[in-house]
């Protein structure tokens, strides 16, 4: 089949399919998308609120608990530990499946009734109840997609394998960390910017396997380095004593004269690492992965999201899977040929249309099953009766598809409807990436709800917060702070000042969450252009997501490692 420009029922523009999107929708039996990827990218995002929580009551043992889900949802909502518990039975709330409507209502109904795990603890999750997404990590904090060990993290997102982190975003495999993004392998650095095997530094960007620097921008395998300047190890503490890394006026003062003196190096077109045939930015130890973002170790997938190890597969996110297609959440670990899932638990296979299902086969149209195989809208069959079911439905859902309010048609193939999700767009990630008002969003079709703050007594604002950590005693712990920029109150946690003290890092003085839109706003967007190396007399192409306004000078491949080894 040849490729074709079709357009998309969402934001009416034009996308292309390729030869390669045609083969791999024929390998696993299901029609191309009538979305562009962007809008499919949206339409998944949608479904994952990471950090709006409540405080609401489990509806099993009714004790108080932190959750994902408001109060008002209609579906019940159990702590991670009674949903877990075989206390309830998700196969009591089956139904028959009924030709007379579309699968896509009648799943909604089952949606609706199913209970649900207030936040997403999956695995071992020890001191972790203001936490959400989560596996078999230990003391998380107000942080979101921790996986894998992880300990003693706040304030932080995509955390992998990592200790002693604060205010970070997407990090692996690195200790005693406070504001870094992007990097791996990493101990005892602040503001360190895609950077990885560093130790003991401070404001560096895309600099690899440097100790005691500061200040620095794609330098390599290099010690005792102040603005790109070699010093003498004797030199370099003697310079380092002279700035006051625990002072916050310092601070402010440097950000802007590192991120000023970073414009005069070249970047390079991507951030991938160690990668055969793959676009897009921020992967590493990839192979033939295409437009995709924030993933590492994968192999032959196409439009990705925060997916790790995942392989022959498109349009997934947070997915660890092997022939996936519009996966949303959840991980799905040592799952393969799924599709259309919300919230994926590990050992999937042959399953569609399903949200929160774990060690699980052959299942369509399910929400929240365990150990079953054979099942439509949580109803068991035999699997003679399940298979002539399912491929009926899928008939039926061509037949008669779902319309939603916005007119967009919803035929096998599609995935579940904007306005299904349990989340306004405003709390979830979709938001982050592709930022909508009010307005903009409610026209769109999208859901929305307005977030009603909190109210407390502010005890001290940020200015009178003391300029150096030296000078910060413990009565500091029973304030309540006033955010330099929003006027929202937040606290210092013991934790956070044994850190801070520790790393010689002044004291915050905007609320966590503003901290968070700040690194996002350090981050590229999760679109690609096509531009020509910036290099003189350079005439390599490239797909990168510098946008051609952007102030960066931009390199490809070979020009960039010519700059800087």
């Amino acid at each position: 089949m040849d490729q074709e420009t079709r357009t998309c029922q969402n934001c009416k523009k034009d996308f292309t399919i390729e030869i390669e999107d045609f083969n791999f929708y024929e390998k696993i039996k299901v029609p191309p998308p009538t979305f562009c990827s962007e809008c499919r990218l949206i339409r998944r995002l949608c479904w994952r609120n990471e950090r709006s929580l409540y405080k609401r009551t489990c509806n099993l043992c009714h004790k108080r608990i932190i959750s994902m889900y408001d109060k008002d949802v209609s579906f019940p909502v159990y702590c991670p530990e009674c949903w877990k518990s075989d206390a309830w039975d998700p196969l009591q709330y089956g139904q028959d499946y009924d030709f007379t409507k579309p699968f896509f209502e009648q799943w909604r109904e089952l949606f609706l009734k199913v209970p649900r795990q207030s936040a997403w603890h999956t695995g071992n999750c020890i001191d972790c109840e203001y936490a959400n997404f989560i596996q078999d990590v230990k003391n998380v904090y107000l942080a979101y997609s921790v996986i894998w060990k992880s300990e003693d993290v706040y304030y932080s997102s995509n955390t992998d394998i990592s200790k002693n982190i604060i205010d970070s975003y997407n990090v692996a495999q690195s200790e005693l960390i406070y504001e870094g993004i992007g990097s791996s392998k990493n101990y005892n650095c602040q503001y360190c910017y895609w950077s990885s095997n560093c130790v003991d530094s401070s404001f560096l960007l895309d600099c690899i396997n440097c100790q005691h620097c500061f200040g620095c921008v794609n330098l390599r395998s290099k010690n005792y380095c102040i603005w790109n300047k070699q010093y003498s190890p004797e030199e370099y503490l003697k310079k380092m004593k002279s700035l006051n890394l625990g002072s916050y006026e310092f601070i402010q003062k440097t950000f802007p004269e590192f991120w000023n003196f970073s414009l005069k190096f070249p970047r390079k077109y991507a951030r991938v690492i160690n990668c055969v045939n793959s676009s897009g930015d921020e992967l590493r130890n990839c192979r033939n992965s295409r437009f995709s973002f924030n993933c590492y170790e994968t192999e032959n997938i196409k439009y990705a999201y925060r997916s790790p190890r995942v392989k022959n597969s498109m349009d997934v996110c947070h997915c660890d899977a092997e022939l996936a297609y519009e996966h949303a959440f959840g991980g799905s670990d040592n799952s393969l040929n799924i599709k259309f899932i919300i919230a994926g638990k590990p050992a999937l296979s042959e399953v569609e249309y399903i949200d929160s299902c774990q060690s699980a086969g052959n299942l369509f149209g399910c929400v929240g099953l365990r150990s079953k195989q054979y099942c439509v809208l949580n109803k068991q069959y035999t699997k003679e009766k399940y298979e002539e079911l399912i491929s009926k439905i899928k008939k039926q859902m061509d037949e008669m598809p779902y319309v939603d309010k916005k007119g967009r048609v919803y035929k096998y193939g599609e995935f579940f409807p904007f306005e299904f999700s349990s989340f306004g767009y405003d709390e979830t990630i979709a938001r982050e990436y592709f930022p909508l008002s009010k307005d903009e969003a409610v026209a769109r079709g999208y859901n929305w709800k307005d977030r009603v703050e909190n109210k407390y007594a502010i005890t001290k604002k940020a200015e009178e917060l003391p300029d150096d950590i030296k000078n910060v005693d413990d009565s500091i712990l029973n304030e309540v702070i006033e955010c330099a920029v929003t006027k929202k109150a937040f606290k210092i946690t013991s934790f956070e000042l044994q850190f801070y003290r520790r790393m010689d890092i002044p004291l915050p003085r905007i609320h966590q969450d503003e901290r968070y839109k700040k690194r996002l706003a350090f981050k590229n967007p999760m679109q690609l252009w096509h531009r020509k190396c910036m290099k003189e007399e350079c005439t390599n192409e490239f797909e990168t997501s510098y946008a051609p306004d952007r102030p960066e000078i931009v390199y490809c491949e070979r020009c960039y490692q010519q700059e800087v080894y």
